[in-house]
Order: C-alpha cells, then structure tokens, then sequence
C-alpha cells in the first residue's frame, strides 16, 4: 500500500470509529433520557455490525421491552453475541437469563452448569456480580461441585469490590475454629 492510501485508510478508520463512538454515547444519552426509540435506533446498526457494547445495551433493551417488543429470545440472541466476545456485563446478564429459566440452553446442557460457566467468565474479568453469583453457585451445588473453599474465594472477590450481599455473607459467616 502507498503512503496516500495508507494515510486515507487511517483517517476513514478514525472517521468511522469516532461515528461509532458518537452513535454510542448518543445512544447511552438517549437511554439515560429514557428516549427508547433514538436508543433502539442508533443501537441496532451498531449491534450488527458487531459492536459488543451495543449488543449488550440492545439486548437490555429487548429485556425490558424498552422501545422494542420485549422479547427474552432476542435479548438472549444479542447478550451472547456481547458475552462471546469477551464482554463480561453480557457475560453476566446471559448466565442470568440462563439460571432463571429465561433461555433455553441446547437439548442435554445442564442450565445451571452453562449459566455457572458465564459467570465465571465475567467473574475472571472482575465483575462483582458475577463473583457473588459464581460463589452462590459453589454454596449450593448447582452446575458446580459444592466446594465452601470456592465459594469464600468467589464471595470474598466480591466483597472486596463493595458488593453489599457478599459483605453481609463475608461478616455473617462463622470463622473457623482453631
């Protein structure tokens, strides 16, 4: 590539990746506004196109059927496109859904065991939530051996990030006898 093309092709990247980010904040201004049409709007281009921010808002949005039909099966779709690529609040929102009997996992999966697997990726990413409800998960049993020694682990992450359950867990539970 030659020196023009290669300063064209970096000042249309920048110009496309500065639309993104414009259509992104506006998006998020639109949404804190609870302008959900404008939201819906400037989102959806986005979300096809990849942009995993996007998917996870859009996703919200179809969640909670703001200015789209709520559809759990389309929030789903646009959570785990967020969720595959690393995203650990979709990570988060799709294990969620998963555990609560929102969406279907495929003929033969364990819900619990793939909801516990979502958050355990977003838990690696440090995501509070998920750390807490990754630790649940090792109180109980569900889609994960009981293991009280992960579970601490998992709650205790939590806590020191300031979630309110897993400090009142991390102060509740018995200290161990000497």
């Amino acid at each position: 590539m030659n020196r023009l093309a290669t300063i064209v092709a970096v000042g249309l990247a920048s110009v496309l990746f500065g639309a993104r980010a414009d259509a992104l904040q506006d998006a998020t201004a639109a949404m804190l506004r609870k302008d959900w049409p404008t939201a819906v709007r400037l989102l959806e281009p986005l979300a096809r196109s990849g942009h995993a921010v996007a998917q996870w808002r859009l996703a919200l949005l179809y969640y909670h059927g703001h200015g789209v039909r709520e559809s759990d099966a389309a929030a789903r779709e646009w959570f785990e496109k967020a969720a595959r690529q690393g995203l650990a609040e979709a990570q988060f929102e799709l294990a969620n859904m998963v555990i609560y009997g929102l969406a279907d996992v495929p003929a033969g999966e364990d819900p619990a065991r793939t909801a516990a697997q979502w958050y355990f990726e977003a838990a690696l990413q440090g995501h509070a939530q998920a750390q807490y409800s990754l630790g649940i998960l090792f109180l109980t049993g569900s889609g994960v051996q009981v293991s009280a020694d992960e579970a601490l682990k998992w709650i205790g992450r939590a806590a020191l990030q300031g979630h309110a359950d897993a400090i009142a867990y991390m102060k509740a539970r018995p200290t161990p006898a000497r």
